[in-house]
């Protein structure tokens, strides 16, 4: 059995069991390695000391840094297999303009651009990379010629995995959700605005429901939109389970089109059908629940023949079960141990 360490590489050590990102990309594999019998330690990388030994050690999304690089050095002497992992575009310089912090006006363009040089002189130091998605994977390769990359997609939490997935939708009454996870989702939103609004003003009985950070202005009836605070991942559950369907929009850009279809595989696992943008990850749930939506015209078509029995029915039957065969963690683990064992790697 192997000793496996996750290392956070977030600004503060203090916060990374609050990152969705590495609760999915590296809480629930290493959930899943622990149930295969593998010893797994979860930490900030700044948090190693040398009396920790490990056989392998997955940095995510890792950034440059001289005491980092020493660090990495010393795991390599005492043997330790590394590999990195990142979910994002965030390593490519020249694509930094398309950060969703520098489009939605929330960082400055220079500061995101030193950030990705960060990422893509920390990535350059190791011969083994993971990825969330096949177009991350693609431009990981065009930046990394000589690095070794395993696509392991993000899939349903260990710990939803046993719980009752009744969702309690009121078809008479929908409720339209939308998670935005960050503050940088202020454009993607606008891509559907105007076809929720249109929405909500034929259907007076239907209601949005935004949960996170958002500036948005949509002109409704009283009580037809609802906004509220970001919930941590443990009180996700509850938000979705009362989702009618949900909506996923986001701009086209090189950055989106690298992102996991995420917010599909959540609602999707608690029986909700989601509207999305037409993002490549978001392809293979196309037959679990996805459909896909360009911009607000078909975003209101799409929710409009969801109003429709048969169609939900057809759409919902199964519908958790078919998400968990697609987005499975078992199937990562044994895909990460074969990695690790330099037995595979993705084509």
């Amino acid at each position: 059995m192997l000793n496996i360490a996750f290392l956070a590489c977030n600004r503060n050590p203090q916060l990374f069991w609050r990152d969705p990102s590495f609760v999915y990309r590296c809480e629930n594999l290493g959930l899943a390695l622990q149930k295969l019998g593998h010893r797994v330690t979860w930490l900030h990388w700044s948090k190693l000391r040398p009396g920790q030994c490990f056989d392998v050690a997955v940095f995510h999304r890792p950034r440059y840094s001289l005491i980092w690089r020493s660090l990495l050095w010393w795991l390599r002497r005492q043997g330790t297999t590394v590999l990195a992992d990142v979910d994002d575009l965030i390593f490519d310089p020249q694509l930094s303009c398309y950060s969703p912090g520098v489009v939605n006006a929330q960082m400055a363009l220079a500061k995101v651009t030193r950030q990705f040089a960060e990422h893509a002189a920390a990535l350059a130091c190791f011969d083994r990379v993971s990825v969330s998605t096949d177009a991350l994977a693609a431009h990981v390769r065009r930046c990394f010629p000589d690095v070794a990359v395993l696509v392991l997609p993000n899939a349903v939490h260990m710990s939803w995995r046993d719980a009752k997935r009744d969702c309690g939708v009121t078809p008479d009454q929908p409720v339209v959700t939308y998670f935005p996870g960050t503050r940088s989702h202020d454009r993607d939103f606008d891509v559907y605005a105007s076809g929720i609004e249109s929405f909500l003003h034929a259907n007076p009985r239907a209601r949005l429901e935004v949960t996170g950070p958002l500036r948005f202005d949509l002109r409704a009836r009283q009580g037809q939109v609802v906004h509220h605070e970001k919930v941590p991942f443990a009180a996700f559950a509850e938000r979705v389970r009362t989702a009618w369907v949900n909506l996923a929009p986001l701009e086209v850009t090189p950055f989106t089109q690298c992102k996991s279809a995420l917010k599909v595989l959540e609602a999707g696992f608690w029986g909700t059908p989601t509207v999305c943008s037409p993002l490549p990850d978001a392809e293979r749930f196309l037959p679990c629940g996805a459909l896909f939506a360009s911009d607000a015209q078909e975003c209101l078509a799409a929710l409009q023949k969801l109003l429709v029995p048969a169609c939900y029915a057809a759409t919902t039957h199964e519908l958790s079960a078919r998400v968990l065969a697609q987005a499975d963690v078992w199937r990562n683990a044994d895909a990460f141990l074969q990695f690790v064992e330099g037995k595979s790697c993705a084509a």
